[in-house]
């Protein structure tokens, strides 16, 4: 791939008037009321605020791991990363999820794991205090095969045949777990400023076939907010379409959480992504892309940015960081 490849005329530019639509809104008032609550989210200025999961998941360790990885299999991401339906790089962000099949396997590994490990020790220390209340006459093994051994052989034995089962493949047959995705589910390109909704893979026989598509300043972005059993709100970014009835929920890289500002520096970072007058987003997980991105290479070498800023922190350092993060989080004052 060649650096630096120009935009494309369509690409999102911030500082350029959009047309308005011409088309007629289609949107049915059901459809308004499930996916459009209150007004869109601000366009205006950038926080430069980032969700936690952005900071929290890619680090300044992850970056050094994938370079020690890259080395020991002899390729770079850059040679890599077009063999996969998911991408997160100067060019698109693209959701792929993998098969049905493979959660399943994936659930039953680490939802084995994770109900045994919880499980285990509360029915011993239960059993312990059972047992210290038993006479003297009843002895351990009658213990055992008389309450035991029946939670073992239908609760515990099946949880750990789940562990380690799941774990043997995942170990010596990734390829059985982690499957090709049978296409994507969704995009964002800076490169060309579309949004593209292809047909679910799982639900569709047109995989990989795109089902909505739009440029960026034809979607809105919202903010919808729904209410658990407890009370509390929980709150998802979501971008829906001006005129046509296309609702493209994007909690999949960010989860419904109660911190609506989370939501609201996502919006803030999708708006940045998308647009090539202002540089990517300055996080550890578009560092190996920085320099292939026009806006982004032009800003760094104005700043003087070291191209390795970020892969050079020492955790400590990082660690501020993402604290500082989630104080301007907080006390931002979002529009």
């Amino acid at each position: 791939m060649d650096s630096q490849q120009p935009y494309a005329d369509t690409a999102y530019r911030s500082n350029r008037e959009q047309p308005d639509l011409s088309e007629p809104n289609q949107q049915s008032v059901l459809f308004q009321k499930g996916w459009t609550m209150g007004p869109p989210l601000s366009r205006e200025r950038l926080s430069h605020v980032y969700p936690t999961v952005f900071v929290d998941i890619w680090t300044p360790e992850g970056l050094r791991d994938n370079k020690a990885e890259e080395k020991r299999k002899g390729v770079t991401e850059l040679e890599e990363r077009h063999t996969y339906h998911g991408r997160l790089d100067e060019e698109v962000i693209r959701y792929a999820t993998l098969p049905k099949t493979s959660w399943v396997l994936l659930w039953m590994r680490h939802g084995g794991r994770a109900i045994f490990l919880m499980l285990f020790p509360a029915f011993i220390l239960g059993w312990g205090l059972v047992w210290s209340q038993e006479p003297p006459s009843v002895t351990l093994k009658e213990m055992f095969w008389d309450g035991m051994f029946q939670v073992f052989a239908y609760m515990f034995f099946p949880l750990l045949f789940c562990w380690g089962f799941g774990a043997f493949l995942e170990k010596k047959f990734p390829q059985v777990i982690y499957k090709e995705p049978k296409g994507p589910l969704w995009e964002l390109s800076r490169q060309t400023g579309q949004v593209t909704v292809f047909h679910h893979p799982e639900k569709s026989n047109k995989p990989g076939q795109i089902d909505a598509q739009a440029p960026f300043h034809e979607w809105n972005g919202y903010m919808l907010s729904l209410p658990d059993h407890q009370g509390n709100i929980w709150y998802r970014l979501v971008l829906v379409h001006k005129t046509q009835e296309w609702a493209l929920p994007l909690n999949q890289l960010v989860a419904a959480t109660t911190l609506r500002e989370d939501v609201l520096a996502y919006w803030d970072l999708i708006r940045q992504y998308m647009d090539v007058t202002k540089p990517l987003p300055d996080i550890p997980l578009f560092e190996a892309y920085r320099y292939l991105d026009p806006t982004t290479a032009e800003h760094d070498e104005k700043k003087g940015r070291n191209a390795q800023y970020w892969r050079n922190m020492d955790d400590e350092s990082y660690k501020t960081f993402q604290q500082d993060n989630m104080t301007k989080l907080k006390k931002y004052e979002w529009s």
